[in-house]
């Protein structure tokens, strides 16, 4: 098979090797087949909710050498799978929304799992905030890039001790704030330019401007000022 791209070359170290995976929302199969290939995992499960996608997934996972020790099912989120019946689960490509909600579904169903590996592709402080209030640690917070965009890889596994991250832990990440990682300067000066268009907007908006998110905004912009500043 052809070389996986470095998401997916990222996910797949984050996966608990030797135990059965999940892919939610599979795509074309290309993690799952390489899981297999490299013998990361013996069986996987990879899904997709909509007949066209599946049907997709099918064929491209016909034509592959590992199919028979992939499974294939068609459904929404985290119903497709028995409580328990993988180690780890991986979404990926999904908004963070989206997939904060598939995990609020049924948390008792969500934490039978030992890990999941999240790419989302936006709103990433949405599943952190879930996260966070449900207890969950993040366990590792990966930057890789492709083509000039930055993706972000983050790690989780259920727990019960809710924790508070601040405003720009949420958006950032509280282990990539901390990190040495070559993409994290550039990601935090692309933030601070949003950050500070927005603020503009803010001010300059006729409607009635909201103090707290000024102060927000105000109490963000400094704070990454000063990280980029030390770095």
């Amino acid at each position: 098979m052809s070389m996986p791209n470095k998401r997916l070359l990222a996910i797949s170290d984050s996966v608990i090797r030797g135990k059965a995976a999940a892919d939610i929302g599979a795509d074309h199969g290309l993690l799952a087949c390489f899981l297999l290939e490299k013998d990361i995992v013996p069986r996987v499960i990879a899904s997709e909710i909509k007949e066209g996608p599946f049907e997709r997934l099918r064929k491209a996972v016909e034509k592959s050498p590992f199919g028979e020790r992939m499974e294939l099912r068609l459904g929404n989120g985290l119903e497709v799978l028995r409580p328990g019946e993988v180690a780890t689960v991986i979404i990926a490509g999904m908004g963070g929304d989206n997939i904060a909600e598939i995990l609020s579904r049924k948390w008792s169903h969500s934490a039978s799992y030992r890990k999941f590996i999240f790419q989302p592709m936006t709103k990433a402080g949405v599943l952190r905030r879930e996260l966070s209030q449900q207890g969950w640690p993040i366990l590792e917070e990966k930057l890789v890039e492709e083509q000039q965009r930055i993706y972000l890889i983050l790690s989780s596994c259920p727990g019960d001790n809710p924790y508070e991250l601040t405003p720009l832990e949420l958006d950032l990440g509280p282990i990539i704030l901390r990190c040495d990682n070559p993409l994290k300067k550039r990601l935090l000066e692309d933030s601070l330019r949003k950050y500070r268009r927005v603020y503009q907007g803010l001010l300059q908006s006729k409607g009635i401007i909201q103090a707290n998110s000024l102060e927000e905004y105000e109490k963000k912009i400094k704070t990454l000022e000063e990280i980029i500043h030390a770095s």
